[in-house]
């Protein structure tokens, strides 16, 4: 039997996060600073709601101020305020952080509103309305019972903000990628290497895996990119950014993974780097597997690598979570030129908000 997380949320839906906070009447205090909290500043200027305070974990306010506003700790807040609601603006991964999310969530109101990392479209309850016929055929050719409940159980997070479906339906990231084809995967095309760890890490689950070309377009994190291929020989990086065609563009550099081709983080960094295409680099090495995770740029880059996957039938790892419609529109885009036979499974490490939502399209299986 399937539980709430596990099935879609109500449509129409008639109340979302947003919803609920501007209609809250209690203290609304944010937990955190920096990027995520402007974002969610900008959020709030929209839906006319306004923020008591800004407060930091015990342990870690050093006197300084936000938005005009000093930053408490978080006992400051539960001495001055007998009642009061809490709003996440940072991300975490850490199993230590999540222990004090729950922790939290159990004593107070607390709402993690789901914003982009890429564009400009919320998750909202319009947003949800409007596209709910892809939404559900999107559920539907999810290729097992477990894409479906991280699927759903995502949905319901970003509609209410809440922690707990957040955190209903998550795996490790050596279950997510046990699900892959080990033994065939001897190439791998990295989109957004960083820094190597994930060359690093699948070169130590794939026993047969013998060259990586690891793409990457920050300069500052290439340069570390590069140290580590001097220590790995069956690392190759390739500076550039994966694109649908060849050429250059701006990208806008953070040293961190929020640098993208599509807009400007916090703190960042404007160069020159070259466009790349799957199918340009790859043209003459045949391609097991290809891992996209380029900062809201996925749908170009699977648009520049499909000669490549017509004609190797690699396995694939794209991220979802970049842009709102990600989560639908990319696996309703790899369900329509993909070759027969693949198979569309959906994963997600336990971090919040929901990212490292990752698609994951398996191949058929060659003949022997």
């Amino acid at each position: 039997m399937k539980t709430l997380y596990e099935t879609l949320p109500p449509y129409p839906c008639k109340k979302d996060v947003w919803d609920t906070l501007a209609a809250e009447t209690r203290p609304i205090v944010v937990y955190g600073m920096g990027n995520g909290a402007d974002k969610l500043l900008s959020r709030f200027e929209k839906y006319g709601i306004t923020v008591s305070d800004f407060f930091a974990s015990d342990g870690f306010v050093r006197g300084h101020s936000f938005h005009g506003k000093r930053v408490k700790s978080f006992s400051e807040i539960k001495a001055e305020y007998a009642d009061f609601v809490i709003v996440l603006s940072f991300a975490s991964g850490r199993e230590e952080v999540l222990a004090l999310f729950r922790e939290i969530d159990a004593a107070h109101e607390m709402y993690i509103p789901d914003m982009p990392v890429s564009g400009d479209l919320y998750f909202d309850r319009a947003f949800y309305n409007e596209n709910f016929s892809s939404i559900k055929k999107t559920y539907e050719i999810l290729g097992d019972d477990t894409s479906r409940a991280v699927f759903a159980s995502v949905l319901h997070y970003k509609l209410s903000g809440k922690l707990a479906p957040l955190m209903h339906c998550t795996q490790t990231a050596n279950e997510i990628l046990s699900i892959l084809p080990a033994e065939r995967i001897r190439t791998m095309v990295d989109g957004g290497a960083y820094r190597g760890d994930t060359a690093e890490e699948a070169l130590s689950l794939f026993p047969y895996l013998s060259s990586v070309l690891a793409v990457e377009p920050d300069k500052k994190i290439f340069k570390k990119l590069s140290l580590y291929a001097e220590k790995e020989p069956r690392v190759r990086p390739v500076f550039g950014a994966l694109w649908k065609r060849a050429g250059e563009a701006t990208f806008f550099g953070s040293s961190n993974r929020n640098s993208s081709l599509v807009g400007a983080s916090f703190e960042h960094r404007e160069d020159t780097v070259p466009l790349l295409t799957v199918d340009e680099i790859a043209k003459d090495t045949a391609v097991d597997y290809i891992k996209y995770d380029v900062e809201g740029s996925e749908r170009e880059a699977i648009e520049g690598s499909l000669l490549t996957v017509r004609r190797d039938a690699p396995a694939l790892l794209v991220s979802l979570y970049h842009r709102s419609e990600d989560i639908f529109f990319l696996p309703l885009l790899l369900y329509e030129v993909l070759p027969e036979g693949y198979r569309l499974v959906l994963r997600r490490l336990g971090v919040v908000p929901a990212w490292d939502l990752n698609l994951l399209a398996l191949p058929p299986e060659k003949d022997a």
